[in-house]
């Protein structure tokens, strides 16, 4: 009973950070990541142009990630959204512990107790210069499983045949393209 007391602690916390998105079953073992992540090459901001819809389903207007190198090899990322209710900008600083590159992904720190070693994140696939689609699942017992899963571009409004690409290729790799959400990137202001 604690198990669960726990996980739903969990569930709720990430709520609050992530949008996410219940699955049954285990988290899929078909999802392919880019081969060989080249970091050097991923850094700089991205725009997100669609994710797995928060639990509340209000999704944040005006998102950009940024991949910054702070050392050789040492990176972390900031994340900014503009509040729909207040109009600030929120933003998230969270250092990249780990990079696997031949298994293209990351470990994200975190301060959530739940995840001590970090929460892994994939990229599923990139062209570097124009999308990426970063991917994240962790199970629940082997009965559900909760994916996070983001559609970035380069461009804040990017062209429709970057976004048929990119969604394309997230529906290759195993997103369900009809469950994500569009995320608002008009009159934004300039530091998101």
């Amino acid at each position: 009973m604690n198990k669960w007391k726990f996980f739903a602690f969990v569930v709720l916390e990430l709520q609050f950070s992530l949008a996410m998105r219940a699955f049954h079953g285990p988290c899929p073992d078909n999802m392919t990541a880019v081969g060989d992540l080249d970091m050097n090459r991923f850094e700089g901001k991205w725009y997100t142009h669609s994710i797995y819809p928060p639990l509340s389903l209000r999704v944040p207007k005006c998102q950009s990630t940024e991949f910054v190198e702070d050392a050789a090899d040492k990176y972390h990322v900031t994340a900014r959204e503009l509040n729909s209710q207040t109009g600030t900008i929120k933003v998230r600083n969270a250092e990249i512990i780990k990079i696997e590159e031949n298994m293209g992904r990351y470990i994200l720190g975190t301060r959530n107790t739940a995840f001590p070693e970090g929460v892994q994140i994939y990229v599923l696939d990139t062209d570097y210069v124009n999308f990426a689609i970063r991917f994240m699942c962790f199970d629940a017992s082997n009965i559900f499983s909760f994916h996070w899963a983001v559609i970035q571009t380069r461009k804040r409004l990017p062209p429709s045949e970057i976004v048929y690409m990119a969604q394309h290729f997230g529906q290759k790799a195993g997103l369900v393209i009809s469950d994500m959400s569009k995320v608002p990137q008009e009159s934004c202001p300039a530091d998101t």
